[in-house]
């Protein structure tokens, strides 16, 4: 997905592609990519800049925060971001004050664009904080594990008493 900067014109470029899942890298245990990725989009350029705005489908593979039973998770999300050429790499060693402007801002080299990490950083910004495979998940029990989802388990309902507090409910039962 490198795009040579002097192939775009005046009217922008307009491009249609989809990439293997691979090419991404997003494979972790609990966060991964299902599908290949299809990108939407166009390069726009202004002297030197240049501004990209698209979009991206996909579908991750997550498990749930709740229950830990894989799910899937449609990906569709918008892409933005503004390349600017390198430059002088000294100027960059020190500290720099970054602005509101410059959290969509990446760099380019030898003219050319490379659209890889935008692409994976909309996708990884899709992703929820918490993955639920559904709002009314029950999830795990917390004492025998049973998944909630499926079936009710055995257990007391009331909360295990931490083992160091016992002797405060004798206490409470001597004051009743």
């Amino acid at each position: 997905m490198v795009f040579n900067i002097d192939e775009i014109g005046d009217e922008g470029l307009n491009f249609k592609t989809r990439k293997r899942k691979e090419h991404f890298c997003i494979d972790q245990a609990d966060c991964f990519l299902n599908k290949d990725v299809e990108i939407f989009g166009v390069l726009t350029r202004l002297n030197e800049e240049v501004f990209l705005t698209g979009r991206v489908n996909t579908v991750l593979g997550l498990n749930c925060s709740r229950c830990l039973e894989p799910f899937t998770h449609l990906v569709e999300t918008k892409l933005k971001a503004h390349f600017v050429p390198l430059g002088d790499k000294s100027a960059l060693a020190g500290e720099v004050e970054l602005h509101a402007a410059d959290i969509d801002t990446e760099f380019y080299e030898n003219d050319r664009v490379d659209l890889t990490q935008s692409v994976r950083d909309g996708i990884l910004l899709a992703v929820p904080v918490i993955f639920l495979c559904r709002e009314d998940c029950n999830g795990l029990c917390s004492r025998c594990g049973v998944n909630l989802n499926q079936g009710s388990c055995s257990c007391a309902k009331e909360p295990p008493i931490d083992p160091r507090l016992e002797i405060l409910k004798t206490l409470k039962e001597k004051f009743k």
